[in-house]
């Protein structure tokens, strides 16, 4: 019998696959993607998005092939981290998530358009009217493809400009953009899930290159009605974990981060990161009252259900072993600020 985390999981990895497959068969190349820790893209800390895999090979020399690029790529965000532990505190987005991205010559916008809505239509099998289009009317070009489209559902200037920019790290270069937001199953809500963008110089305003790309757990959450985007990974059934999505979101990053040999100190900013996330793990393991064999457990069983092998777990456990005692003084220390904040409402 096939339980419902292996059905979801598989409906995970399917819609990136579908992904590939769908812009890989009308020509696009699959590029390879980025380790989450490479430091490939000098802009950012952790690769947060499938441009930096694409900058150094294919944007700076401007040897985007004529056909485009598509590329799945593993990504981590790291604002949540910020917040993780106030009790008020509960994260729209998860941290760690796959984007699913292509990459073509300004020339193919009109191709690309209705390839992203066949995307939807035919791969995520989503009906017209639960897929909305956000668009401002003031960027002409985007707001006429739009048009032009006679898509049944289309939001207009509801949200301020900066909405509809885009950033690349790229210098003297901005990305205008509409987006795709996919109605919630339950909530009715609709969800953003991606973006259609054309980058210009920002001098002449001329166009550069386009991107399509979307975020995997957001279509998913949206489509099958999850309550959050950490619900899209399979973890194992457990009171501490079940409705808890930032100990969820701690344990998949920090374990993303370690695959790849990434380790806590105060060496640079990245191993900073990791020991925020680990300390995190720690709290919300001392919170639950579990015991260092059930976090252990916890933590092999979770790796081994999200990436399919185990490599990161038994090294987390040595950690927390070791570190024990110093994560136990910053969560008196944690517990206090935290008092100390209650009651100066």
């Amino acid at each position: 019998m096939v339980e419902d985390w292996q059905k979801l999981n598989a409906c995970r990895l399917g819609l990136v696959s579908s992904f590939l497959w769908h812009y890989k068969a009308v020509g696009y190349h699959e590029a390879p993607p980025l380790p989450v820790t490479s430091k490939q893209d000098e802009s950012v800390i952790f690769v947060g998005a499938a441009i930096s895999a694409l900058k150094k090979d294919y944007i700076y020399p401007q040897a985007i092939p004529s056909g485009g690029l598509v590329i799945a790529q593993d990504a981590i965000r790291t604002r949540n981290i910020k917040n993780m532990l106030a009790d008020d505190f509960q994260p729209k987005w998860g941290s760690y998530f796959t984007n699913i991205d292509t990459v073509f010559p300004y020339e193919h916008k009109n191709e690309a358009f209705a390839q992203a809505l066949a995307f939807f239509t035919d791969k995520v099998k989503l009906a017209p009217e639960d897929l909305l289009l956000r668009v401002r009317s003031k960027d002409e070009e985007l707001y006429q493809l739009v048009q032009a489209s006679r898509w049944p559902t289309v939001e207009v200037d509801a949200h301020p400009e900066k909405y509809y920019r885009h950033t690349v790290g790229i210098d003297d270069v901005y990305g205008e953009n509409f987006n795709f937001a996919v109605r919630h199953k339950h909530t009715g809500e609709y969800c953003d899930v991606g973006n259609f963008i054309v980058f210009r110089d920002c001098g002449s305003r001329q166009p550069l290159f386009m991107e399509v790309g979307f975020g995997d757990t957001v279509i998913m959450q949206a489509k099958y009605g999850l309550p959050h985007v950490t619900d899209c990974y399979p973890f194992p059934k457990h009171p501490a974990l079940d409705q808890n999505h930032k100990f969820k979101d701690c344990i998949i990053t920090s374990q993303a981060m370690m695959r790849e040999g990434l380790m806590p100190s105060s060496r640079d900013e990245q191993c900073k990161i990791l020991y925020k996330y680990l300390r995190s793990i720690y709290y919300f393991a001392d919170q639950a009252r579990l015991k260092p064999q059930e976090l252990s457990k916890l933590l092999h069983h979770s790796e081994a259900m999200i990436f399919g092998n185990v490599r990161a777990a038994p090294v987390m456990t040595e950690l927390f072993a070791a570190k024990s005692g110093r994560m136990e003084e910053l969560n008196r220390v944690t517990l206090w600020k935290l008092q100390q904040q209650r009651e100066g409402r």
